[in-house]
Order: C-alpha cells, then structure tokens, then sequence
C-alpha cells in the first residue's frame, strides 16, 4: 500500500488550552532558515478523536524552534523536548542530557497544551506552554533570543532576505 505524508498547518486553532497529541517534528525551511516545528493535533479528551473547524478542517497547532545543536538549555527545541519528556526519564538527568527530538515521534503522548496565534505576516497557532506528562506541572517553552549577541549579515543572509538563490 503507498502512503501519502501529510503536511500539517497550525493554522486554524482558537486561543486557548487544548488536550492534544504529539504527532511529528519536521525540519522546515522558512526564509530566515531551517527550523524544528513540533505538530500537535487537537483532539477531543472524551473520544480521543480530532477537533475540527468550520470547514471541517482538524485543528492543528505547532512549537517552532530555531535549528540548533541542541547544546543550550534555554533553547526552545531543548524546552519543548524536555517537556514531553515521559515520568520514566530522570528530571535530574534531563538537566544535563534530553533525548534528540525525533525519538520523541514514538511517544504519542496525550498532553495539554495553550496556545496564543500570531499574526506576524502568516496566522500560525503558536503553542505557548505545555503540560508536562512526568509531573503535570505547566511549563513554558516561550524563550527570547539573546540580541547581545550581533554578527554581520553574509551574503548568504542579504540572498535569502530578498528571496534570491544560487543557480544550480
């Protein structure tokens, strides 16, 4: 049987806190570069089963994190990942070590979550914070970029800023 992967918009879900599942992290290209975007499908807590829109649509809603090497604890992909993090994983440890995201796609974890949209150029149902499944606490996966840090734009940036490409 061939099978279709299907890509995913959080795009279409009201504010507010929702019972979700973790579906995928995908690895996306935006114009400012390559970002994880975790995908959650908002699901009804009775039936288990999707939320849909007016147009019938499943509710989605997403966590994008800037592309890092993961070696930071205040990066968000860290914050979201740890988050997930089932009761078996040592709270301790997770302080040091987390999983790479990807293993966290065979956890399909029932979780709630908030999400606030935002409207900066493209709608998009951006999760706030996240319930974690070890403790039930709520946690934060919001983080500001550290501005301080400033470095000249390459040609590269100037390129992708205007939409430009290299010819193949």
């Amino acid at each position: 049987m061939r099978k279709f992967k299907l890509k995913h918009y959080g795009n279409n879900t009201p504010d507010g806190e929702y019972y979700s599942i973790f579906l995928s992290i995908d690895e996306e290209y935006f114009p400012l570069g390559k970002r994880w975007v975790f995908k959650f499908a908002i699901i009804d807590k009775e039936t288990n089963s999707p939320i849909h829109d007016e147009y019938d649509n499943p509710l989605f809603a997403v966590a994008v994190c800037n592309y890092s090497q993961m070696k930071s604890s205040k990066s968000k992909v860290v914050k979201v990942t740890r988050a997930l993090l089932s009761k078996e994983y040592d709270v301790i440890q997770s302080l040091s070590e987390v999983p790479h995201p990807e293993e966290l796609e065979m956890t399909k974890a029932y979780i709630r979550v908030q999400q606030r949209t935002s409207e900066k150029g493209k709608v998009v149902s951006n999760i706030t914070h996240i319930k974690r499944p070890r403790d039930g606490e709520w946690e934060c996966i919001e983080s500001k970029f550290d501005t301080s840090i400033k470095r000249e734009l390459t040609m590269e940036d100037i390129q992708r800023k205007f939409g430009f490409s290299k010819p193949e």
